[in-house]
């Protein structure tokens, strides 16, 4: 049978003494303000469009590239959510709502100078009337990539899911 020494004494912790301005200042900070992610819960799915009412749409990368970038623009306090709520599915507007609303409550509002743009998007057609596309977005101070997932609605194209990283 053995013994186990007893434990070598480690050095002293070199841990930072908290911060005078409060514990969560520093999670704040590193606190991402645009990084989201939200979809719709899958439902039934809709028949497929008829060909007349998918005619009558814009082109989907431009919408989808504009979508982003908008979102983008509500994350970052420069936008108002509301200007989305036609374009969003119920469940993804409350969620891109309740985070832009919690970003200004724990970081305050940005810089109105930050300029969100589109740099690049790439679109796909999963099945009729059903679109994803991967956006490539400037923040203002990032650049980032950004999934979405459009369908048609109603005459009108309306996004289901997105995620900005």
């Amino acid at each position: 049978m053995t013994t186990l020494a007893p434990p070598l004494a480690s050095p002293a912790s070199t841990s930072a003494p908290p911060s005078p301005s409060g514990p969560g200042l520093e999670e704040a900070r590193s606190w991402d303000r645009v990084r989201f992610s939200a979809q719709t819960p899958a439902e039934a799915a809709d028949p497929p469009p008829a060909g007349a009412e998918l005619g009558g749409l814009p082109p989907v990368g431009p919408w989808a590239g504009t979508l982003v970038r908008a979102a983008v623009e509500v994350l970052t306090g420069s936008r108002p959510t509301a200007q989305l709520a036609r374009w969003l599915s119920a469940e993804l507007y409350e969620s891109l709502a309740r985070r832009a609303g919690l970003a200004v409550r724990i970081l305050g509002r940005p810089d109105p100078a930050l300029c969100a743009g589109v740099r690049r998007v790439r679109c796909t057609e999963v099945r009729p009337g059903v679109h994803e596309a991967a956006v490539v977005v400037h923040d203002g101070v990032r650049i980032r990539a950004a999934a979405v997932r459009v369908e048609c609605h109603r005459g009108r194209w309306r996004a289901t899911a997105l995620e900005i990283g």
